[in-house]
């Protein structure tokens, strides 16, 4: 239900947004009205209330079911477009929450239990709505509150209009007034606690969301260069303490601006997608990470990796390639790969990166479509293969 309710709100259209809206407050409105309805026909009941009153809180509360129709017929048909709706937003939030203000006021603004379904519309309105109509609607209504209290004061009405002082039976309302205000109070709990959960959880998904967006190459979906900085320097931390080997390997695909200049950067993309693919699919996952560094630059970071074991890697890697074909036709190409790989066993981050970068210049200019390798624990007598 909780994803169903997240896919609903991220890609609903501005029209379905109200509906909603409409859906949620109307059912609630004509229970309201028929409650009304039957205690003004209640002898016993009716004597508690402000008759006059409360049938202008009904008055109100058929407008906005009303206007909540007139929205439902003409949203309907416009339920799949995308096109803003700023006038019927602005009306359909207009008519909740005055009529949510009204029934709140007419039994009293501090004590009465609809100032909890009140707090749960403003916080369907911040998920369903932009902040312009939402804005309009609270100070709308905040006025009305407001200025209802301060005639309170000034003495020009009562607080609660819509009840007499037979509501109360010394110090203790009746059984009727006590029995609403109490079904009131848990439904205007149940609905805001909802919300704010539903607000909370929504919360943590963006910032989940923009978490993987910092580490998250947007074209590849590797892991980006700064990600890959994060590991790597915490791999070597890890290595400092269990003395195992760490590989890293530098990847450049092979005259690539060739592909962007003669096929298009929309297939140079392709091809960093496909090789982004195929590193992913040649590691380890968990234990090791594929980056993407940029443009065509890549790196692969293997913790506890013998270099047998990153020979098997790129050998992989490059046959896997080789089985690939980009374009159609005449146009149809290959791409190859050089790599530069090195093996270190207590070195720094910075120094293996560097090492790792001479590896992939050697690759480069001894003919491309290779691996060098470099063994850390050689290099003092500078060998490398």
């Amino acid at each position: 239900m909780r994803v169903l309710i997240e896919r609903f709100i991220i890609s609903s259209t501005p029209a379905w947004r109200v509906l909603l809206a409409v859906f949620a407050a109307t059912p609630f409105f004509l229970i309201v009205l028929l409650l009304h309805g039957w205690a003004v026909g209640v002898p016993e009941i009716r004597a508690g209330l402000n008759v006059g009153v409360l049938y202008f809180s009904q008055s109100v509360l058929v407008l906005a079911i009303g206007i909540n129709l007139y929205a439902t017929f003409w949203l309907w048909p416009r339920r799949y477009l995308h096109d803003a709706l700023p006038r019927m937003t602005l009306l359909v939030c207009l008519s909740i929450g005055v009529g949510y203000t009204v029934v709140t006021i007419q039994s009293g603004t501090f004590t009465s239990p609809p100032n909890l379904i009140l707090l749960g519309i403003l916080a369907i309105g911040l998920l369903l709505f932009e902040r312009h109509p939402m804005l309009i609607s609270y100070v709308v209504c905040v006025g009305l509150l407001t200025g209802y209290d301060l005639g309170v004061i000034l003495g020009y009405w009562s607080y609660a209009p819509a009840l007499t002082e037979k509501v109360m039976q010394g110090a203790a309302p009746v059984w009727w007034f006590g029995a609403w205000r109490q079904l009131v109070f848990v439904i205007g709990y149940v609905v805001l606690t909802s919300l704010l959960l539903l607000l909370f959880d929504r919360l943590d998904q963006v910032h989940a969301k923009l978490r993987r967006l910092s580490y998250t190459d947007g074209l590849t979906g590797l892991a980006n260069r700064r990600r890959a900085m994060e590991v790597l320097h915490n791999e070597v931390a890890r290595q400092a303490r269990t003395g195992q080997t760490l590989a890293v390997v530098l990847i450049d695909a092979d005259h690539f601006k060739q592909v962007n200049d003669q096929h298009g950067h929309d297939m140079g993309d392709k091809v960093l997608r496909s090789l982004g693919k195929l590193l992913m699919g040649c590691v380890r996952s968990p234990t090791d990470v594929a980056c993407r560094l940029g443009g065509e630059e890549f790196a692969l970071i293997l913790p506890d990796t013998r270099h047998e074991q990153v020979e098997a890697v790129c050998a992989r890697l490059r046959e896997q390639l080789a089985q690939l074909s980009f374009g159609e036709g005449d146009a149809a190409f290959k791409v190859t790969l050089s790599m530069g790989v090195v093996e270190g066993t207590g070195q720094d981050a910075e120094y293996l990166l560097q090492q790792a970068d001479l590896q992939l210049y050697r690759a480069k200019s001894t003919g491309r479509d290779r691996v060098c390798m470099a063994h850390m624990a050689h290099m003092a007598n500078g060998a490398a293969t």
